[in-house]
């Protein structure tokens, strides 16, 4: 009997990506087999919500009700458990290190409790009173300060340290949000930072060993994200995105901003491309359409163009990591699809550039992995949570007997 047969035959997972711009839905369906795949996804305007806060409670809590429920119809499944997801200005990543004696004398073998320790005092630093962490990742451990272990425990030691990073929120921003979902019906039972769950999605195994770079470009911040030795060693949140590219081209062409996004999303290039320059597209202005040549398009998102590809080059640059880049760079987010980014990104780093594929065979029928990978990214996180704890308490279940030995084993390494 798997661990899934203690559920119910059917479950779902239904998560939540909040945008500046636009939310995203999804429902995961979990077969008795254990397989997982996607039930539904919607894509919404995120109301009552803007400059990284809540700004109508009512209205923002509204549209999570709105698009959960189309997800509800459509499995026939009540929802009651969200995985929420945020990215963007939301979001701090904040390096956290510290050394911890474990004692005064002699050798001691590591233990799981002296892990947990160092962890725990890194977290305790690196956060401050207002934020909360939504993943504390250890990159790496050092023992007696010269020796350096992804994992340490059963070696041998005075001292444990750890490099490790967290990614977190400030508090207020976070209870606003959680508020506004608890209005709409539901309980948030994960928070995840939507670019990192979205990694698990796109990226294989060999890509996370060997080095890669994952880069979200989101309406209003591009998140880079640095893999390496199946470990995410850097982040960096770039105040760019998208949306100044519709902006431009709003300004530069005299339309509203919906308008410019549409523009952008079927005319505009990253790229130069002369020939299609002299092609005129017709855009309504007030009641008359007036001819617009592509070439105005492509020139007014040029320097916002120009100033993300620097941010991109100046971020790997400081990253350390430039070099260990083996898989190149993958693109995910609604900014990743503007033709010629990809070209252009290549160009600049001289490193190898793809759009995101979902790496999970479940998942490949999506048609959009770049735009979708996030939320798909927050259940099916969520669900190897829950199947991961499921295990260790069944595992906790079924060998007490080793477990206490175990115990017995580390309280004897660590006093004596």
């Amino acid at each position: 009997m798997t661990i899934l047969n203690q559920w119910t035959q059917e479950n779902y997972f239904y998560s939540l990506d909040l945008g500046a711009h636009k939310l995203k839905a999804c429902a995961l369906k979990i077969n008795e087999q254990g397989t997982c795949e996607v039930a539904g996804i919607y894509e919404a305007a995120t109301q009552g919500f803007g400059e990284d806060s809540v700004k109508d409670l009512n209205e923002l809590s509204e549209s999570i009700h709105q698009i959960i429920e189309k997800l509800v119809a459509k499995t026939g499944v009540k929802a009651k458990h969200i995985q929420l997801g945020i990215n963007g200005d939301l979001i701090f990543v904040r390096p956290a290190n510290t050394v911890i004696p474990l004692v005064d004398r002699g050798l001691k073998v590591i233990s799981r409790k002296d892990i947990d320790k160092i962890n725990h005092h890194a977290r305790l630093l690196g956060v401050k009173m207002d934020e909360d962490v939504l993943h504390e990742l250890p990159m790496h451990y050092t023992v007696d300060e010269t020796s350096t272990a992804s994992n340490p425990l059963g070696l041998y030691g005075r001292t444990l340290g750890v490099d490790a990073l967290l990614i977190g929120t400030r508090s207020n921003i976070l209870r606003n949000i959680t508020k506004a979902v608890h209005q709409a019906g539901y309980d948030v039972e994960n928070i995840f930072f939507s670019s990192y769950v979205a990694s698990f999605e796109v990226l294989s195994q060999e890509q996370r060993t060997q080095g890669v770079c994952l880069i979200d470009i989101g309406a209003k911040v591009t998140s880079i994200l640095i893999f390496k030795d199946n470990a995410l060693k850097y982040v960096d949140i770039i105040r760019q995105g998208g949306e100044q590219l519709t902006k431009n081209i709003a300004t530069q062409i005299n339309v509203a901003y919906d308008l410019a996004d549409e523009i952008k999303k079927s005319y505009a290039l990253a790229i130069s491309s002369p020939e299609h320059y002299d092609e005129e597209i017709l855009i309504k202005k007030e009641k008359n359409y007036v001819p617009v040549r592509r070439e105005v398009i492509c020139q007014a998102i040029q320097p916002s163009v120009a100033q993300l590809l620097r941010d991109i080059g100046n971020s790997l640059k400081i990253s350390g990591l430039y070099h260990s880049l083996n898989q190149g760079i993958v693109l995910i987010g609604g900014g990743a699809l503007l033709p010629g980014l990809i070209e252009s990104i290549g160009e600049s780093t001289s490193l190898h550039v793809q759009l995101g594929k979902m790496q999970n065979e479940a998942h490949k029928q999506i048609g959009n992995a770049a735009l979708f990978s996030t939320v798909v990214g927050l259940a099916h996180s969520a669900y190897q949570k829950t199947l991961s704890k499921k295990s260790s308490e069944n595992g906790q279940s079924d060998n007490w007997a080793r477990n206490m030995v175990n115990r017995v084993v580390e309280l004897y390494n660590e006093y004596f």
